[in-house]
């Protein structure tokens, strides 16, 4: 799962509630800044503390996912059974058009 982005958008949503607020309380720009700088701040932190925890409870999810895809590509690449004849890798050109030069540029 992609994390990355976790601290980024809890610290984003936490500066525009506060800006929100702060416009609603018709605060002074000195104490909007000082206070705007103190949730940005706070809530980055608190956004890395729940992208490690995702990454940590996603880690285990990961690993079995690869290893089902191993098993189901190992699956498919099994060698089919005595009997059962493979079909050709390449098309050949039927002989008409091998020993007659005209069939094969006609097409």
């Amino acid at each position: 799962m992609k994390t990355n982005a976790v601290p980024a958008v809890i610290m984003l949503t936490a500066g525009l509630l506060d800006c929100i607020l702060s416009l609603y309380e018709h605060m002074s720009f000195f104490q909007f800044t000082k206070r705007l700088l103190i949730v940005l701040v706070a809530f980055y932190i608190l956004g890395c503390a729940v992208k490690i925890v995702l990454d940590m409870n996603f880690k285990d999810e990961e690993e079995q996912e690869e290893t089902e895809q191993e098993d189901m590509q190992e699956e498919e690449g099994v060698l089919p059974e005595e009997g059962q004849e493979e079909e050709p890798d390449s098309m050949e050109e039927p002989e008409d058009a091998q020993t007659n030069p005209d069939l094969s540029e006609t097409e």
